[in-house]
């Protein structure tokens, strides 16, 4: 693919402002050194550069991570190898069923009733709406609850559904399914992106969906508000990383040796 046509995917997918660095480098690794690959200097600088990052910005964000324990680095003559430390590699793992998957995360959510006097509050799994009245994955253990389950279909009052998520999260739902249909439209149509291109659309492609989807509770798809895109966007990420493999990092960079 010419460079003016890729440099246009990238901007239409990326959006106005670039990514935070260091966030965007978890996202690299995560998504190509899981299974404790190393990626180059020069592969991180190439990925980087072309989604508008400067050199000095990745070097700051390599520095913090690696201070952060997240990344390890070795060198190599000149340059140096990056590839996640334990710690990083087990938060990748953790996270990627989330990232990753390719259906509605859980099948069941209960809506629970606690004693209003009780100290009922918000966890990862599921959202207190109000101090007594939870929509969790799971049945709670211990103290006295009233639990019902919420089947599809079930007529969820709109206040209690606009309590699952923010009105900033569902824009950036919609507006992300919406860049990620322009770019299959774009891909399917070709011709398609060299490996190191199809590096850069696949990073920023997990990187913008990782964004939305790790702030979600784990809750099924019916019970989300009016509007909610979250469910589209999964399905047209895994279509598009269907389309963009993912590339050796030893691979990509004997090609830029080459």
């Amino acid at each position: 693919m010419d460079d003016e046509r890729f440099d246009r995917l990238v901007t239409d997918l990326r959006g106005e402002d670039a990514p935070r660095v260091w966030s965007l480098l978890v996202t690299v690794f995560g998504d190509m050194a899981q299974d404790g690959s190393s990626i180059s200097a020069s592969v991180l600088s190439q990925i980087t550069a072309r989604i508008g990052i400067k050199p000095e910005a990745m070097r700051v964000a390599l520095h913090r991570l690696r201070k952060d324990g997240w990344i390890e680095s070795e060198r190599r003559g000149r340059s140096s190898d990056y590839r996640l430390s334990p710690q990083g590699r087990a938060e990748s793992v953790q996270a990627s069923p989330r990232i990753y998957g390719d259906a509605d995360p859980t099948g069941a959510c209960w809506l629970v009733l606690t004693d209003p006097g009780g100290d009922g509050t918000p966890c990862d799994r599921g959202i207190w709406v109000t101090p007594n009245i939870g929509i969790l994955p799971a049945l709670p253990e211990g103290g006295e609850v009233f639990a019902t389950q919420i089947e599809d279909g079930a007529e969820l009052p709109d206040w209690m559904r606009a309590k699952l998520c923010p009105p900033v999260t569902l824009a950036l739902a919609r507006a992300l399914g919406a860049r990620l249909a322009q770019l299959t439209v774009a891909l399917e149509a070709g011709p398609m992106p060299d490996p190191l291109q199809q590096t850069v659309l696949r990073v920023l492609i997990v990187h913008e969906w990782r964004r939305i989807v790790l702030k979600m509770p784990l809750l099924p798809d019916h019970v989300w508000p009016e509007g909610w895109a979250a469910a589209g966007c999964r399905d047209k990420v895994g279509r598009l990383l269907d389309l963009l493999p993912r590339q050796d990092p030893a691979a990509l960079d004997a090609a830029l040796v080459a």
